[in-house]
């Protein structure tokens, strides 16, 4: 009777790794959900409709988008962490809420690096350097020099954290006397660089197009590792002398921490294909996005890294909350 009892027991341990495999070959069996940590409408928002039905039709299952936002962004990403790690709640999110937030405060309830698992990255905005029209600087060297006969006297728009660290970093780099502005986000900014009340700004390509199109401001510099598509001509910062000048937020689709390696597997697949689609990149294109072509093995490196970056950046310009 023993004998029968552990042969019976060893036949079931045998067929676990089977059944392991069939539950990564089902999924998925029903609807899956994607938080945003945005309200509708926005740029996120949309980006992750247009995610949502493409993972959709590729999966062959509904995919629906829940806003939860709050927090500057961290709650719907706490929210997300908190979820089931089964592969049916994902998160897409910037990386503002997954390395820059992080870094600049003590108090989250998430922790990137441990409560998801990356799938991939998904698009970039690219952000361009403006001036006003009449500022005298047509590229990045020129406003440098421009800003060192007249210290003290230029003015840059801050839209959010991530362009001050990035303005406060050029002034330390380059040795710049140049005052910063804050604005409630990029769109009020570049009028007021459109309008010559602030000298020089860094926004996104789809709310700088119009304004540049009209000749109200002129690109400075691509901001990005590699030039914006929408302006191909425009050379990068780093083209340009500047290399510590490379800011480029980013979207990317994660699930929970212990989400099963087949149900990861299964999504970085449907995502990589979703971003090699032809359609899906149009979309992206009319957004204002480019797509990110890359490894998913690259995400947890670049996650680590990137919060590093802005650790060190945050302690150089004394921005970290409280001091």
């Amino acid at each position: 009777m023993k004998r029968r009892h552990l042969l019976n027991l060893c036949a079931a341990a045998a067929m676990l790794p089977r059944a392991a495999s069939v539950f990564a070959q089902a999924y998925p069996a029903r609807a899956i959900r994607v938080i945003v940590a945005y309200p509708p409408g926005g740029q996120s928002d949309l980006i992750t409709r247009l995610v949502a039905k493409k993972l959709g039709s590729l999966l062959g299952v509904a995919v629906v988008v829940e806003n939860r936002p709050g927090a500057g962004g961290t709650l719907g990403v706490e929210v997300a962490a908190r979820a089931p790690a089964d592969g049916y709640t994902l998160l897409l999110s910037g990386g503002t809420a997954l390395t820059l937030s992080p870094a600049l405060e003590g108090s989250l309830r998430y922790d990137p690096q441990r409560d998801f698992v990356p799938i991939a990255r998904i698009a970039r905005v690219p952000l361009m350097l403006i001036a006003g029209a009449a500022l005298p600087a047509a590229s990045l060297p020129e406003l440098v020099a421009h800003a060192g006969r007249h210290p003290g006297k230029l003015t840059y728009a801050s839209g959010n954290t991530m362009v001050q660290i990035a303005f406060e970093s050029l002034k330390i780099s380059a040795g710049l006397d140049i005052v910063g502005v804050p604005y409630t986000g990029s769109a009020p900014a570049i009028v007021d660089v459109a309008a010559g009340r602030v000298d020089i700004g860094l926004v996104d390509v789809a709310v700088v197009a119009p304004h540049v199109q009209a000749g109200r401001v002129k690109l400075l510099a691509g901001a990005g590792n590699v030039r914006a598509r929408s302006f191909p001509a425009v050379p990068t910062a780093t083209e340009q002398g500047f290399p510590e000048f490379v800011w480029e937020p980013w979207s990317a689709l994660l699930a929970p921490a212990g989400t099963p390696p087949g149900v990861v597997s299964t999504l970085q697949t449907a995502t990589l294909q979703a971003v090699a689609a032809a359609d899906f990149r149009d979309g992206l294109a009319n957004l204002g996005f480019d797509p990110i072509d890359e490894d998913p093995k690259v995400f947890p490196a670049l996650l680590r890294d990137e919060t590093a970056m802005y650790r060190r950046l945050i302690d150089r310009a004394a921005l970290r909350s409280g001091r």
